[in-house]
């Protein structure tokens, strides 16, 4: 019966312990923050065909300003060149007279407008779309 006790003891010891090591332990940390990597010339290509519903998000920002979201939404079935197309409307209006873009085809490229405009960057919020692949590099 004693060994019995003893070893209760012992257990209700080592839970005490890791109960207040884990009480103590530093709050998990929030989300991650990526760096912001701005460029004067980028090129988003896509690539394959929307099996389901989905949407695409994706960060604007030119350098000095806020970032703004761009929002395409996709129904099953939708070619990678229609969500560009889509892509390229919304960017057109975000973009204002400080970065150009042109699309061909599943090509979306940026690059700034005049030499005298501030670099910008792009970078992938959220992306649902199953069956489309994004690349978002240096043109």
């Amino acid at each position: 019966m004693r060994s019995f006790t003893a070893i209760a003891v012992a257990v209700l010891a080592v839970f005490g312990v890791a109960g207040w090591a884990l009480a103590q332990a530093p709050p998990p940390v929030a989300g991650a923050t990526l760096p912001v990597v701005y460029m004067e010339a980028m090129r988003i290509q896509l690539d394959g065909k929307a099996k389901y519903t989905g949407n695409v998000k994706i960060e604007f920002q030119i350098r000095g300003q806020d970032a703004k979201l761009v929002s395409v939404d996709v129904i099953p079935n939708t070619k990678s060149d229609e969500i560009a197309r889509d892509l390229y409307k919304q960017l057109s209006l975000m973009a204002g007279g400080d970065v150009k873009l042109k699309q061909s085809s599943d090509r979306i490229t940026l690059e700034k407008a005049n030499k005298s405009a501030p670099p910008f960057s792009i970078r992938i919020a959220y992306q649902s779309i199953i069956g489309v692949s994004f690349l978002i590099d240096q043109n």
